[in-house]
């Protein structure tokens, strides 16, 4: 996440907010050729995994009793890897943030893949299409209007918090024969579509033309959220 002491904002800096037109598609080209590169990577493993038996492994990380030991692995790991991404540091640091920051959202894109392989395996091309879609709708109008969406951080903020702990409740049974799961999901997919309006914003006003590996790292995580939901939605949809 964007702290408000920016490693990246030396005087010499040109923020892509204030950079002509060109350079300002130039960047944002940069940054989402990283975040291409780092969607083939994850297609690769996932592609690794689907094809040895570390797909069926990784899924025993989310059973009842194991799945917290996934999501604390995965803080772990996501806090390094920003810590690496946006440290300013030289770019092979970065780059090692950003491709340790697609290993683990691998791990946690496994679980929707595997149950969509059961369900209906088309149904893992339409989430694509679908995500990749609204990715480049959301980051065009942030391009083109140069709109700042930082406002949403709170409330990006509070959302997040309040699904939490909706999904911690849920797992008490306190939400009993109520479509929860749905829920959850389509409250994801609306708060990652948030998080893409306000990250694209944050990459125009508060990193310079020089930071696509950073820029890129923010969006990924976003887009990997937003299709693993989608995928989710698409399954249940499909069961009714």
């Amino acid at each position: 996440m964007y702290q408000d002491t920016n490693p990246y904002a030396v005087s010499s800096d040109l923020f892509a907010v204030d950079a002509a037109l060109s350079e300002r598609l130039a960047f944002l080209r940069k940054v989402y050729l990283h975040v291409f590169g780092a969607i083939l990577f994850l297609i690769g493993l996932e592609f690794l995994y689907f094809t040895t038996p570390l797909a069926d492994s990784i899924m025993l990380l989310f059973g009842p009793r194991t799945w917290w030991i996934a999501l604390v692995g995965f803080m772990a790991v996501t806090w390094f890897a920003q810590r690496l991404a946006y440290s300013g540091a030289s770019q092979t640091s970065q780059y090692l943030g950003l491709g340790m920051f697609t290993v683990a959202e691998s791990v946690f894109v496994v679980p929707a893949i595997w149950l969509a392989s059961k369900i209906d395996p088309n149904l893992i091309g339409q989430a694509a299409f679908l995500t990749l879609l609204i990715t480049g709708g959301l980051t065009l109008f942030v391009v083109l209007s140069k709109a700042d969406f930082s406002f949403l951080r709170n409330f990006l903020f509070a959302g997040g918090m309040a699904i939490l702990g909706v999904g911690i409740l849920s797992m008490f049974g306190l939400f009993g024969g109520f479509q929860i799961g749905t829920f959850i999901s389509g409250a994801v997919v609306a708060l990652m579509c948030g998080f893409i309006l306000y990250e694209t914003s944050l990459i125009m006003h508060h990193l310079p033309t020089t930071a696509h590996v950073a820029g890129a790292m923010m969006i990924f995580g976003s887009i990997a959220q937003l299709f693993r939901h989608i995928l989710f939605l698409l399954m249940r949809f499909s069961d009714d």
